[in-house]
């Protein structure tokens, strides 16, 4: 096992109220000799602060703004983190009733969740954690190495809430924590933005008939073994590992494309070391322009097969010319199991895969949902995806004058372990494509990540 890559490691824990995620999250950071993240924490301290200003938590955009402006961090003593408010430490006033009972109101806003999803990662950056809350492996870190999802029956979920109160010293009703936890289950499940779902990928354990140290084990040992097997997936000599598996005249045509719209367009590539990763992925991008798979093609820093519509190919010599690069025809109207087929037998093979999963170009240069198809070929191939956002295509006349810049934004892998099995798969598609989705838009936003 590669410590060095388990220390970079993130793992997420997701759950509903009294399930177990803060006490099994902590121990396991403190196991692996990781940060501890509590991202819960972090919204009740917005709370705090919005509560001791006299603003109504359902206020959407004074929230927003103590949330943008807060001053918050994570203080360790001894091998926990606590949380800090302007410096000091909060960690007891953040967990009273008036807190708990106005935190899912806050939280809801959009432009909270947008503002704390960046704090997170920001505080990540560089390092390995546990992070804990109720969409940590879905919007927060999509790409977490490990993505746990906790569950437990309601009288356990009361009990360990009930307990934790009375050690900090706070005393309250059964009935009304009960109140308070289905309350708070309702809101978090159907709140628009973010809401409460298990993670395409993720390892689902029941807590409620089992200790603390057996739930704390179960994942240390399933991190152990996926950072074991990630480590050896590593290729050796970073991206021009990769670069020498590419047939020869792709591998020239390659170079000599990325340094045509280096030179013409002044193109920018960013997080190249996120495809540090071997085997067969399916690099997802946004798409604008005709010139969108060019462009991509060759930031990736691997051979890669794309779909093509059909109607390309009724030009022999242009068919030919696309076919060895690996274009496969396809009917944007009707995908039949034909090329899906092609498709896993592809990736079980361990080529990687360019697709737009728009469906077609953005007109408008938006971008929209992306197809449910991604979400299908990822979860049945275990293949991870790579988002990818491409801004400047559309305009490349400006960008060869250098008033618009073409740039392409590669993120971090998602991964499908092998072990997952989920029961609602159909739901899955819709929840991992929009998690690409989310984090396209990261890229968009903040194309240096």
């Amino acid at each position: 096992m590669s410590v060095e890559f388990l220390n970079s490691m993130i793992i997420t824990i997701d759950g509903p109220a009294g399930s177990g995620k803060s006490t099994t999250a902590s121990r396991l950071a403190g196991r692996l000799g990781i940060m501890y993240l509590d991202t819960g924490a972090m919204y009740r301290a917005v709370t705090l602060e919005t509560l001791k200003r006299g603003v109504d938590p359902e206020d959407a955009r004074e929230t927003t703004k103590i949330a943008e402006t807060i001053d918050l961090g994570f203080k360790k003593i001894g091998s926990a983190y606590t949380i800090t408010l302007d410096g000091k430490g909060v960690e007891e006033e953040i967990r009273g009733a008036q807190v708990t009972q106005a935190v899912s109101p806050v939280s809801k806003h959009p432009g909270v969740r947008k503002a704390m999803v960046r704090l997170q990662r920001k505080i990540v950056t560089g390092r390995g954690a546990v992070v804990e809350g109720r969409d940590t492996g879905t919007v927060v870190f999509p790409y977490a190495h490990l993505k746990v999802f906790l569950i437990a029956d309601m009288d356990s979920r009361v009990k360990r809430r009930r307990e934790q109160l009375l050690s900090m010293g706070i005393e309250q009703d059964a009935l009304a924590i009960r109140a308070n936890i289905e309350k708070r289950d309702s809101m978090d499940s159907s709140r628009e933005t973010s809401p409460l779902t298990r993670p395409p990928g993720s390892l689902l354990v029941d807590t409620s008939k089992i200790t603390i140290e057996d739930q704390v084990g179960i994942i240390e040992s399933h991190a152990l073994e996926i950072s074991k097997k990630l480590s050896g997936l590593i290729l050796k000599g970073d991206r021009r590992g990769v670069r020498r598996t590419m047939r020869f005249f792709y591998r020239i045509s390659h170079n000599a494309v990325r340094c045509f719209f280096r030179v013409i367009f002044g193109l920018r590539i960013y997080g190249q070391s996120n495809m540090r990763f071997g085997g067969g992925f399916i690099f997802a991008s946004n798409h604008i322009s005709y010139f969108d798979p060019p462009v991509v093609g060759c930031a990736i820093n691997r051979e890669v097969c794309f779909l093509a519509k059909k109607q390309l190919f009724s030009n022999r010599i242009f068919a030919w010319l696309i076919r060895s690069y690996n274009a496969i025809p396809v009917d944007r109207e009707d995908v039949d199991r034909r090329i899906i087929k092609v498709l896993m037998a592809k990736l079980h093979g361990g080529d990687s895969i360019l697709m737009f999963p728009e469906g077609t170009r953005s007109k408008n240069g938006k971008l929209r949902n992306l197809k449910e198809g991604l979400g299908f070929i990822s979860i049945h191939t275990s293949a991870g995806i790579i988002p990818i956002y491409v801004n400047g295509t559309n305009e490349m006349f400006r960008c060869m004058l250098r008033k618009k810049r073409l740039i392409v934004s590669i993120g971090p892998p998602i991964f499908i372990p092998e072990f997952y099995s989920a029961d609602k798969k159909k739901s899955d598609y819709s929840v991992l494509a929009s998690m690409v989705y989310e984090e396209m838009r990261m890229l968009r936003d903040e194309p240096r990540a």
